[in-house]
């Protein structure tokens, strides 16, 4: 049976879900905090520039040679085994810690519609109800994505209407006021977060029709769309309590200016809507990277199985049993968004490097991609998106705590003993290295290649 796949509406919706999500409700109020109330929309305003920036490497990556697993396939194939094991490692623990960050919001916002429900248990209870509809495959995944962005955009958008007239501070005021530039760099660090979830497009390319095309123009449009809801949202949460310092969430601001039945609909249909639709593209996006390495052996072969569905439920399951015995150890959602900051700035641009061998190990595919850009402003570009990465990461480490940077040294700690071991055991067992298997060809691209070198030969 032909394996189905999203197209593009579905795609769009798809990726529009993914970066509304739990980030806004969780980043917002932490990012408010740090740049100010009057800061915060420029400061998105700011965020969007840099997450198009940063993402231009990826959009060429999967414009030329698609591939779920993304960043993944290209470091192990383009560029070394060894920077494509790392950068599997930083992928597993920031799914599992985004995974996290949902779930602790939403928990959050479902204990105020139900006070009885202990915050652990809604956190565990949509995780695992969430990895049972992704286990059902892409298909069912999309359309549960499909009706929930719809409510999800009517909710946001009673917010921001419904606010406007509420505001005491005028617009003009929120976007002229003066900002500290170390401020203005750590809230971006932060509120980056919010706004890059379209990449979950580009790590899930093979469940796409014509993903070459497809990734690039829905991550576009899903993006730009987003980045103007959130400057409103933004406006309207400041415009409505000036007084910023008591932000702690959306919820309570909405509930100043919304009668009680439509602040019910802005939490179940909105909050809690926008959550379940980034743990839905997440788990998708995540499980196809545990998905890929597993296939070269890094991980445990049982990852690498597809159920009926075609789905990969061992690698969807990975990643949220991991998420759940982090929420019932009792990590706190501000530990989770930081954390997760941390590996997404300064770690996961390594895979930028790929773009910088992509003409010379596929130059035929790469001179027929979609986005025809020349190379020598692509290499200019990631530079670029590599500086910014780590400048805004330089900025965010210092919101970080003692505790954290323990937490990330035992697990990078643990990261290289597992995979000297895991080496050795293939090795012992099943008679091959795994760093060589990563370094073999993947027959798509080889088409791929194939197929645009006769095109440019007619």
């Amino acid at each position: 049976m032909e394996k189905q796949k999203m197209n593009l509406f579905s795609s769009i919706l798809m990726a529009i879900g993914s970066i509304i999500g739990a980030s806004v409700f969780a980043s917002t109020p932490i990012a408010i905090k740090i740049i100010g109330g009057n800061g915060i929309v420029i400061g998105f305003i700011c965020a969007a520039l840099f997450v198009f920036l940063r993402s231009i490497p990826e959009m060429i990556l999967v414009s030329a040679l698609p591939a779920s697993g993304g960043s993944y396939m290209y470091l192990t194939r383009l560029v070394h085994p060894v920077m494509g094991t790392w950068d599997a490692f930083n992928e597993l623990a920031v799914g599992v810690l985004k995974i996290g960050t949902m779930a602790l919001t939403f928990s959050t916002y479902f204990c105020m519609l139900v006070p009885a429900c202990p915050d652990w248990l809604a956190a565990c209870a949509c995780i695992v109800l969430f990895t049972i509809i992704s286990c059902f495959g892409i298909k069912f995944s999309s359309t549960v994505q499909n009706v929930c962005v719809v409510i999800l955009l009517i909710a946001l958008g009673i917010y921001i209407i419904g606010g406007w007239g509420a505001t005491v501070v005028s617009f003009k005021e929120v976007v002229t006021s003066t900002i500290e530039l170390g401020s203005l760099w750590a809230a971006m660090g932060i509120m980056h977060g919010s706004l890059i979830g379209a990449n979950a497009l580009y790590y899930s390319a093979d469940d796409i029709e014509n993903p070459g095309k497809t990734v690039p123009i829905a991550y576009l449009v899903s993006t730009l769309a987003v980045a103007v809801v959130y400057g409103l949202m933004a406006y309207v949460t400041v415009g409505v309590q000036p007084e910023w310092w008591d932000i702690d969430n959306m919820a309570t601001i909405a509930e100043k200016f919304m009668s009680p039945a439509v602040w019910i609909f802005f939490i179940a249909g909105g909050a809690l809507l926008a959550i379940v639709t980034s743990i839905n593209s997440a788990m998708m996006m995540f499980s196809r990277i545990n998905f890929a390495a597993a296939r070269d052996g890094l991980f445990p072969k049982k990852i690498f199985e597809t159920n009926k569905h075609g789905a990969p439920a061992a690698s969807l399951w990975l990643n949220s049993i991991l998420a759940i015995v982090l929420i019932l150890a009792g990590f706190n959602l501000d530990d989770v968004v930081k954390v997760t900051t941390i590996p997404g700035l300064l770690l996961l641009p390594i895979a930028f490097f790929s773009v910088f061998m992509l003409p010379k190990k596929y130059p035929h595919a790469y001179s027929a991609r979609f986005i025809r850009t020349p190379h020598s402003l692509n290499c200019i570009l990631t530079v670029a998106a590599i500086v910014l990465s780590v400048v805004l990461g330089y900025y965010v480490l210092f919101e970080m705590a003692p505790h954290n940077w323990i937490m990330m040294i035992c697990y990078y700690i643990f990261a290289i003993g597992y995979t000297i071991i895991r080496r050795n055991y293939v090795k012992k067992n099943d008679g091959y290295d795994i760093f060589e298997k990563m370094k073999e060809t993947y027959q798509p691209w080889e088409e791929m290649e194939e197929q645009a070198k006769a095109s440019a030969n007619k």
